[in-house]
């Protein structure tokens, strides 16, 4: 009879041998996995570093120039004079600060134009960037083209009264258009929202227009924004050759 104890021993060296390859093969394995999964890390780290990069150089880009492009007309008008007038008499209170002695003079402007629009007078802590474009106009003497209005929606309203309402994407603006938004909408297509902001196109510059807003950031400053901007819920077109 064979001893089985000398045959229990090679059993247990090969076993114990396959065991051994097994964790080698394993490791080896495993190895092979955190490589390849390092490699992909990386990869995907240069895509973020190098698209992070991009970001950072066009918005550096586009902060250093689209205040000194040329914004003007983008297409032929027969009121060039009348709209630069308005944008100008706007542009007279670039950098006013809510609550300035300046702010309140534009309120106190818009209260004491007659007739005075729902009757409502604006209080110095209301929104006011509708009273902005309303004083601009009401300083230009063409508050028969432009209505005066404090509510963004109601003035939308005298617009379309007024048959001189714009909302389709592809309008390209003029400066003094009146341009209203829905900062609401993040899809794209016409915006037909609760407009809740409003400022005079002073130009445009390729694909960018430049606005001049009342209430911006609490202050009377500049916006620059895509022509097909979602948020962009149409344009007051005055027609200032009746003006």
């Amino acid at each position: 009879m064979a001893d089985l104890g000398a045959v229990s021993v090679p059993v247990k060296i090969k076993e114990y041998l396959m065991e051994i390859s097994r964790r080698v093969w394993y490791n080896h394995a495993k190895h092979r996995r955190e490589v390849a999964f390092l490699k992909i890390f990386k990869r995907i780290l240069w895509i973020f570093c190098i698209f992070t990069a991009l970001c950072l150089v066009t918005l550096t880009f586009l902060w250093l120039y689209l205040p000194r492009a040329e914004y003007g007309f983008a297409r032929e008008s027969a009121d060039d004079v009348n709209r630069a007038y308005l944008v100008a008499s706007a542009q007279k209170y670039l950098d006013v600060q809510e609550g300035s002695p300046e702010h309140h003079a534009i309120i106190d402007i818009y209260n004491a134009y007659e007739p005075l629009a729902q009757g409502y007078e604006v209080k110095y802590d209301d929104d006011w960037c509708a009273t902005f474009v309303s004083v601009a106009a009401i300083e230009t003497r063409i508050t028969d083209v432009i209505p005066t209005e404090c509510s963004c929606e109601r003035q939308i309203g005298l617009w379309q009264e007024l048959d001189r309402w714009e909302e389709t994407d592809s309008y390209l603006p003029l400066p003094g258009d009146i341009i209203y938004y829905d900062w609401d909408v993040r899809t794209l297509g016409n915006s037909t929202g609760w407009s809740d902001h409003v400022g005079i196109v002073v130009g445009t510059h390729g694909p960018f227009i430049k606005v001049i807003e009342g209430n911006k950031d609490d202050a009377v400053g500049y916006r620059y924004i895509l022509r097909w901007d979602p948020r962009i819920r149409g344009y007051g077109v005055p027609n200032y050759t009746e003006e």
